[in-house]
């Protein structure tokens, strides 16, 4: 009877959390997988972006209107020769009068992407008994989605942290069939050696 590889999967513990990565672009750390588990076939790196921030607006026409500010950031994250963004924007709207204005608090916004590995030569710098790094930066920017005459601004921050996932095969284990076939062996080989052993005695 034949045997089966067993595939397995191993999480890494999530990375450290960059704040404010635009002003404070930096470097998520890593351990290599350990080849002693077996072969790895694929690595999962998915980045994660938490935006927060605050929005301040004031209608600026002679009569009410609906305004809309576009914000947020793009993170980058590069790995293993490979880059992932992270687009994380919002475009909240607000109906306001003549001369309004308004201060919002942005809810908490995460998203994540995945970045995949999966040919040989892309898993080798993820194999060996050290670690490895992925460079993490982002950019910025508002605008004026929607509305006349319009003073706004924003101030929003973008935070990152990412987790990696190892798939891996390991060595064949043999099936319970092919022990019982092999016990059997075992017993016939033990109970002809048993006999040539009687015959000698006798």
């Amino acid at each position: 009877m034949g045997a089966q590889a067993a595939t397995l999967q191993q999480t890494l513990p999530q990375s450290v959390t960059i704040y404010d990565v635009e002003n404070n672009p930096g470097s998520l750390n890593f351990a290599q997988f350990d080849s002693h588990l077996g072969k790895l076939t694929s690595v999962t790196f998915e980045l994660f972006s938490t935006l927060n921030g605050s929005i301040k607006l004031t209608n600026n026409d002679l009569g009410s209107g609906w305004f809309s500010v576009k914000t947020g950031a793009d993170m980058t994250a590069t790995v293993g020769g490979k880059t992932v963004v992270a687009e994380n924007w919002v475009t909240p709207g607000y109906l306001l009068a003549a001369g309004g204005s308004v201060n919002d608090a942005l809810p908490t916004q995460l998203i994540s992407k995945v970045l995949s590995f999966s040919q040989p030569a892309d898993l080798l710098a993820f194999i060996g008994t050290g670690s490895y790094s992925a460079a993490l930066s982002a950019i910025s920017d508002q605008s004026l989605a929607a509305g006349g005459n319009a003073k706004y601004g924003t101030d929003v921050t973008v935070d990152g942290y990412a987790q990696v996932t190892y798939t891996y095969t390991t060595a064949p284990v043999p099936e319970p069939e092919t022990y019982a076939m092999l016990l059997a062996g075992l017993g016939l080989v033990g109970a002809a050696s048993a006999k040539r052993k009687a015959k000698k005695a006798a």
